[in-house]
C-alpha cells in the first residue's frame, strides 16, 4: 500500500522527546531550543546526527570564501608591492610588475565573487531558516505561504539577477498577500546587495584594467663585478711636464712637450678626435647646468654612477647695439664698445679680423692667452656669418645680428668658468652635484685651456657649429646660449688629450623593466570591494553558526528553504519518517520503481473538472 505523507504543525509536536515517543509541551522561554543535549544522548534511530550543531561545515565554508578572496588579493598585493619595487606619483601606483599578472589577478578575483554568490546565500539560509523555525514556534511573522516559500527559494538556489527580479516583482505587486514575511525581504536585500556587489567589483576590475597601462622605466641594484673605470681626472704625471717652444716656462700640464717639434701636436689630434665624437677614450657631455665636462666615450647601458671630472661653463650675451658705429655700407662694419662692455671689438687692421679670445684687464684680445691668470676669465668674440644676412644695416630678428653689406655681425662677451665637481649619470642624462663643485684653482689648468683657444683655430670652429641658430627664436639669448655651450664644448675637448680614467665613487646596476602604471582611485575601491566580500562573508558565517548551535532544526530547515529537492519530496515523493531528518536532500528519496514515475499532463481534478498536473502512475493504486 501506498503511504500517505502526512503533516503537522510544529507547535503541537514535542520538542522534549524523540517523534515516536510523545510528550506533553513545555512551553519555557527556551524550550523549543533546550533539547539539544537531550537529542543527542539518546541517539534516536528517527532523529539522527545530521541534526547536531554542524559548525564546522560553515566555518569551513566561511573559511574557503574569505581565504580565496584574500589570497588572490594578497597575490595581487605582493605582486605590486613586494616582489616588485614600486612608487607613489600623484593619483598613479608605478611598479615593476608586469601588467598581465595584475589584470589577470583582479580578472580571478571578480569571477570568483560571481560565482561565489550562491555560497553566500547558502549561509544566508541557516539564519533565515532559524527565524522561519522560531516564528512556527510562535505562529510569528515569518511564516511563509507556499507562494512567499516559492519566492525564497528561488531566490536561495538560484542567486541571480531573474531570482532577484522575480522577488523585487512580487514584493512590489498589488495582486498578493501584503503580510510578507521579513525573511523574504531579508532574502531580496541581501541578493541586491550580493550581486551589486560582485557585479559593480567586476566593471570596477575592467576600468582598472583599462585605466593600466605599461611603463618602461629602470631598477637600480648594487653592481656586481669589477667597477668601471668612470670618472675622469688629470693626468699628474703630464702635467709634471713644462712646456718647450711653444711657451717657455710656462706649464701648460702635457699640452705641449719639449720633444715635440710642431706646436701643440701632441694634443690635437685627441681634441679633434674628441670634438667629433670619434676618441676611443673620451666624449664631452653636458650637465643639467650647461657645463660640459670629459666622460668615457663608452658607458655602459647596464651602469648608473657618481663620477668626477673637470668641465668649463660659459655664459654669455649679446652686447651687439650698444658697439655699433654708424659705418658706410661698402666699408668694414665699425665697431666700439663702451668701458662698461670690458671688449675692445674693433677690427685689426693688420690682421684684418675682429677679435676672438681671451681678453685681458683692459678688453683686448691676449696675445698670448696661455698666460691667463685668473678664472673665471673673460671672453670676447665678434662673430662674422653669411647665414644671418638680411636688408642691408638691420638686425636680424633676436639674434643679436646686425647685417652689413653682405654679412651680418654679433658681439659676444663670455665669463667663462673651469670647474671640478661630482657629477650623476642616470638614463642617459648628468646631473651636476652642486654641493660638490668648486673653481678650479690649479691655473695651471686655465692657461692649458687658454693656449688651445688660438691652437685649435677656434674663432672659425665655434661659429661654424651654430650656423643658423636662433633664426627663429623669440629672446635674444637663444643664439647666445648656444654660443656659450658650444665654446664651452669645445675648450674641454681640446684639452682632453690630459685626462685619465678614474674609479667612480659609486657605481649601480641598471636594468631596464617594462612596468605598470597603476590606477590608484580603482586600486583601492577593489580593496574596499575585497574587504566589504570578506566581512560580509564572515558576519553570514556568524549568524549561521548561531542559527545552527540554537537549535538542531535549523539544518534540516534551511535545507527545505535552499533545495529545490525537498520541495520535489513534499509533493511527490514517498514519505518515510526516518528520512525527513536526514540533512542531505538526495537522503530525503527512498528507492524508486516503476509506479514512482511522474507524469505531465491534462488529469482529472479530484474536486471534478480538468486540471493541468504532474501526477505518478500509481497514484491511485491501494
Amino acid at each position: 500500500m501506498e503511504l500517505t505523507p502526512s503533516t503537522s504543525n510544529i507547535p503541537s509536536l514535542s520538542w522534549n522527546a524523540a517523534p515516536q515517543e510523545p510528550q506533553a509541551l513545555v512551553k519555557e522561554p527556551s524550550g523549543l531550543f533546550d533539547t539539544i543535549s537531550i537529542i543527542s544522548s539518546r541517539r534516536s534511530t528517527d532523529i539522527p546526527s545530521s541534526t547536531f550543531f554542524r559548525g564546522k561545515r560553515i566555518i569551513l565554508l566561511a573559511l574557503g570564501l574569505g581565504l580565496s578572496a584574500t589570497l588572490v588579493l594578497v597575490g595581487a598585493s605582493l605582486q605590486i608591492f613586494v616582489t616588485h619595487d614600486f612608487t607613489q606619483q600623484g593619483s598613479y601606483i608605478i611598479t615593476s610588475a608586469p601588467l598581465g599578472s595584475i589584470v589577470a589577478f583582479t580578472l580571478v578575483l571578480s569571477v570568483l565573487f560571481i560565482l561565489t554568490v550562491p555560497c553566500l546565500l547558502n549561509l544566508l539560509g541557516y539564519s533565515l531558516a532559524w527565524s522561519w523555525l522560531k516564528s512556527s514556534l510562535h505562529h510569528g511573522p515569518n511564516r511563509p505561504t507556499p507562494y512567499q516559500l516559492g519566492v525564497v527559494m528561488d531566490i536561495l538556489h538560484g542567486g541571480h539577477l531573474p531570482s532577484l527580479w522575480s522577488a523585487v516583482g512580487y514584493i512590489h505587486s498589488l495582486g498578493k498577500d501584503k503580510r510578507r514575511p521579513p525573511i523574504i525581504k531579508r532574502a531580496v536585500t541581501f541578493l541586491a546587495i550580493a550581486l551589486f556587489l560582485s557585479y559593480s567589483f567586476f566593471l570596477v576590475a575592467i576600468a582598472f584594467s583599462l585605466s593600466s597601462t605599461p611603463l618602461s622605466f629602470v631598477e637600480l641594484s648594487s653592481y656586481s663585478g669589477t667597477w668601471p673605470r668612470l670618472s675622469r681626472q688629470i693626468n699628474s704625471t703630464m702635467c709634471a711636464t713644462t712646456s718647450g717652444a711653444v711657451a717657455l716656462g710656462i706649464n701648460l700640464c702635457g699640452l705641449q712637450s719639449a720633444a715635440s717639434t710642431y706646436p701643440f701636436a701632441d694634443s690635437l689630434p685627441e681634441g679633434l678626435r674628441t670634438l667629433t665624437n670619434n676618441s676611443a677614450n673620451n666624449a664631452v657631455a653636458f650637465g643639467n647646468d650647461g657645463t660640459a665636462f670629459l666622460v668615457p666615450a663608452n658607458i655602459p647601458d647596464d651602469v648608473a654612477y657618481y663620477g668626477t671630472s673637470n668641465g668649463v661653463l660659459a655664459d654669455c650675451q649679446s652686447v651687439t647695439p650698444e658697439c655699433l658705429v654708424t659705418t658706410p655700407s661698402r666699408s668694414p662694419l665699425s665697431l666700439k664698445c663702451p668701458s662698461s662692455v670690458g671688449f675692445n671689438a674693433s677690427l685689426n687692421t693688420a690682421t684684418n679680423q675682429y677679435s676672438f679670445g681671451i681678453l685681458d684687464a683692459s678688453g683686448n684680445p691676449m696675445k698670448n692667452p696661455y698666460n691667463v691668470s685668473t678664472n673665471p676669465f673673460q671672453f670676447g668674440a665678434v662673430v662674422q656669418s653669411q647665414a644671418y644676412a638680411s636688408a642691408d644695416q638691420t638686425y636680424v630678428g633676436y639674434t643679436g645680428f646686425f647685417t652689413h653689406g653682405t654679412s651680418a655681425y654679433n658681439v659676444l662677451t663670455c665669463s667663462v668658468f673651469v670647474r671640478s665637481f661630482g657629477y650623476t649619470y642616470f638614463n642617459g642624462s648628468f646631473t651636476v652635484d652642486p654641493s660638490n663643485s668648486y673653481v678650479v684653482t690649479n691655473l695651471d689648468i686655465v692657461r692649458g685651456i687658454g693656449a688651445m683657444t688660438a691652437a685649435a683655430s677656434l674663432s672659425d670652429r665655434v661659429p661654424a657649429a651654430i650656423e643658423g641658430a636662433g633664426l627663429n627664436a623669440s629672446t635674444n639669448a637663444e643664439y647666445a646660449d648656444a654660443f656659450s655651450r658650444e665654446l664651452s664644448r669645445e675648450l674641454i675637448a681640446f684639452t682632453s688629450v690630459l685626462y685619465e680614467s678614474a674609479p667612480p665613487h659609486d657605481v649601480q646596476q641598471v636594468r631596464r623593466v617594462l612596468g605598470t602604471r597603476l590606477s590608484l582611485p580603482f586600486l583601492v575601491t577593489l580593496l574596499l570591494w575585497t574587504a566589504a566580500y570578506c566581512l560580509l562573508v564572515l558576519v553570514l558565517a556568524i549568524k549561521a553558526i548561531s542559527a545552527t548551535y540554537s537549535s538542531p532544526y535549523t539544518l534540516l530547515a534551511a535545507q527545505r528553504l535552499r533545495s529545490p529537492l525537498t520541495a520535489i519530496h513534499a509533493a511527490y515523493g514517498r514519505s518515510e519518517a526516518h528520512r525527513t531528518w536526514e540533512s542531505s536532500p538526495t537522503k530525503l528519496f527512498s528507492a524508486e520503481a516503476d509506479a514512482d514515475r511522474l507524469s505531465i499532463g491534462p488529469t482529472a481534478a479530484s474536486g471534478g473538472g480538468l486540471a493541468f498536473a504532474v501526477t505518478r502512475i500509481g497514484a491511485g493504486a491501494a
